[in-house]
């Protein structure tokens, strides 16, 4: 049912607001659909003091958080949902959660988006896919290896099936980013887990002579799980070199002017949002060849790609880096003037509102 008002009305539903790729986006896309008469609210299964919640408040953009024991939290949720035209979910576990309530919100349409390439094959995701199926009116992915993935492990072979990139909104740059000439500043963001690999990119730092590592400093922002293995390889290997970890920064802009190359050591990615950041920021990029980074780094041309785990390769890329700063600055350029052309916020909210209206 539209709303009083008349606008379409858009729940988009996260599992929380923790600083990552999909979060950040939906706070981006939330911005663009609101700009485009949208309106659009935000339901968190997480804490109401994650990281992008301050974010939230200072755009103005309306947050329910889940609470209670599940039966009444589910009555509350179903409340909601028979209140807003489209129900967006943006990750598995929202999904999960809200499955036994799926049969009771009516004509809402639904529309699910996978932001990751991983496959989810554990046999209850395989049973939870199978059931919600029903439901769905459209399944969207960031990339065509997610699509695949997905079709391969869970079928849906009936299901319309959307590939959508993810887009940012652009940061307002005027001129060329000014760099260091006497040191490379590399940087990492991201959650600190295992398929992100950061510590690949210590690995390839002690393969650098110490000459070397001292033209380089490198700044992790991020937390999670892997911390404290990277900051104890840090002390052990490279107990000299300039590394800093920054923790969660919730300002890109604050991100991203920090460092010179961003580094994507990942074992999969769907449509990496940080690399399109840094891209709009004027970042040159290193990363895996795998998922959809070669869609947004085209190698030795807006950056480097090199084969996951590959320490070696890393290295030899860095190296280069560190001894030819005027094409890391073409690269820079390119790779803003790839991402204005290519990953426009407006594009992709034009596309999830026309599979809205359909």
């Amino acid at each position: 049912m539209r709303s009083k008002t008349n606008k379409l009305s858009v729940l988009h539903m996260v599992s929380s607001l923790l600083i990552g790729g999909a979060e950040r986006f939906v706070l981006d896309l939330c911005q663009q659909q609101r700009s485009d008469g949208i309106k659009t609210q935000i339901f968190s299964f997480g804490r109401k003091d994650d990281p992008l919640v301050s974010e939230c408040d200072a755009l103005n953009l309306n947050v329910i958080f889940n609470r209670g024991h599940k039966f009444f939290a589910l009555a509350r949720i179903h409340r909601i949902l028979r209140n807003v035209d489209v129900i967006h979910i943006h990750s598995p576990h929202v999904l999960k959660f809200i499955a036994p309530i799926l049969p009771l919100i009516g004509q809402r349409k639904i529309i699910y988006t996978r932001h990751g390439a991983a496959p989810l094959e554990n046999p209850s995701w395989q049973v939870l896919h199978k059931y919600c199926e029903k439901y769905i009116h459209t399944i969207t992915f960031v990339s065509e290896e997610s699509q695949q993935i997905f079709s391969t492990h869970h079928g849906w072979h009936n299901k319309r099936k959307w590939v959508i990139d993810n887009a940012v909104l652009l940061p307002e740059i005027s001129g060329a980013k000014q760099v260091n000439p006497d040191r490379l500043s590399l940087g990492s963001v991201g959650r600190m887990i295992d398929i992100k690999n950061q510590i690949n990119l210590l690995k390839a730092l002690v393969k650098l002579s110490p000459e070397v590592r001292e033209k380089i400093s490198v700044h992790f922002f991020g937390d999670g799980p892997c911390l404290e293995q990277l900051k104890q390889f840090k002390d052990e290997n490279l107990p000299e070199a300039n590394i800093v970890f920054h923790g969660v920064i919730n300002q890109r802009d604050q991100i991203y002017s920090t460092f010179d190359v961003l580094v994507v050591t990942s074992e999969t990615e769907g449509l990496s949002l940080a690399i399109i950041e840094a891209m709009a920021s004027q970042c040159a990029v290193i990363a895996t060849d795998v998922g959809g980074n070669p869609r947004l780094v085209s190698h030795e041309n807006t950056g480097w790609l090199f084969d996951y785990n590959d320490s070696n390769s890393l290295a030899k890329i860095i190296e280069t880096c560190i001894n030819d700063r005027k094409t890391v600055s073409e690269y820079a350029n390119r790779s803003k003037a790839m991402i204005e052309e290519n990953f426009s916020l407006k594009n992709c909210a034009n596309k999830y509102k026309q599979l809205y209206l359909n």
